[in-house]
């Protein structure tokens, strides 16, 4: 069989390939049937599918190939001759029910690409796309009533969560496990979020660029470099950079047409009043102009990042320093 798990929600459709991948570690007592292949740490994808599926003896026995990222990390010619190969086995792979082939990607890969539409034709498929609203909302509950305490969460405090985290889903689940934990099985409320995600946010980021504001370089490499050794996702801290220079080029950009109330630039951007209430200083000390230069950098890095073309860390350091 082939299924093909992708879109723009890349933390639930990767759960989705955790929980097929557990389900099948239950069955395969003898652990030799899983294979896994990600095209952003290793190259010759074409020759490490062939040696999982063919040289052991094509459906033969039960087996998990999992195939992360090979449209957008693997060259073109890879991509080819990966396509011919599935092509020419395909009529099996949809009868056969003991060889599961599962494509996964972290994106929504380009509509043109070859691999890519044979998948949505072939492939037992699901797009994630990103939850908000009420959806974002469910599933939020969803985790706290699947958990060990069978937590609660009041109103007030599940609307500070999401726009706490910006909606972010892999920062609202690990929040989710600080707070069931302090929670000790009562109900979080707003209080809870103020304590412990408010501080989380403000160590990731507003910290790091007031001092970038005050032109300390030195100093924000130190906090940046605090983060990953604990830890931190360094995608997770390029993105909350993208996010709050771009925020900060919003209420510049308010600050420039001569809006300077807080509560009004709160209302037309509709960012939470504590974002704007941190980000007011520094969208003045930065200036329009240099944030629309920044932002544009940012923009830059993040497209050579998904190209492959730098590496995450290196493209962090290089930001900082370049400012």
């Amino acid at each position: 069989m082939l299924f093909f798990l992708y879109g723009e929600d890349s933390f639930r459709s990767y759960e989705k390939v955790l929980e097929i991948k557990h389900k099948f570690q239950m069955n395969d007592k003898s652990g030799t049937g899983l294979s896994s292949f990600d095209a952003s740490e290793k190259k010759n994808a074409p020759s490490e599918i062939k040696n999982a599926l063919e040289n052991t003896g094509l459906f033969s026995n039960k087996k998990l190939l999992i195939l992360k990222k090979i449209i957008s990390n693997s060259p073109a010619e890879e991509q080819a001759q990966i396509l011919i190969f599935f092509k020419k086995n395909i009529e099996k792979l949809k009868v056969d029910t003991d060889s599961l082939v599962l494509f996964w990607e972290n994106s929504i890969p380009r509509k043109n690409n070859a691999l890519f539409k044979f998948l949505l034709e072939n492939a037992k498929k699901q797009n994630f796309e990103k939850l908000s609203g009420i959806k974002l909302e469910q599933w939020i509950i969803k985790k706290l009533i699947a958990s060990e305490t069978n937590t609660a969460i009041s109103p007030l405090a599940l609307n500070k969560l999401i726009a706490y985290t910006n909606s972010d889903l892999a920062n609202i689940n690990q929040e989710l496990e600080k707070l069931i934990a302090f929670s000790c099985g009562k109900i979080i409320d707003d209080a809870a979020i103020e304590f412990l995600v408010i501080t989380n946010l403000n160590g990731n980021i507003f910290e790091t660029i007031d001092v970038l504001a005050n032109k300390n370089k030195k100093t924000a490499l130190k906090l940046i470099h605090k983060h990953l050794s604990s830890g931190d996702d360094p995608f997770y801290l390029f993105s909350m950079f993208i996010y709050q220079f771009r925020n900060l080029l919003r209420i510049s950009s308010l600050q420039e047409s001569g809006v300077f109330s807080e509560f009004e630039i709160s209302k037309l951007t509709k960012l939470h009043p504590y974002v704007v209430k941190k980000s007011f200083r520094q969208a003045k000390i930065f200036g329009f102009l240099k944030l629309k230069k920044i932002y544009a950098q940012l923009c830059a890095t993040d497209l050579k990042i998904k190209t492959g073309k730098i590496e995450i860390k290196l493209a962090l350091d290089k930001f900082i320093g370049e400012l």
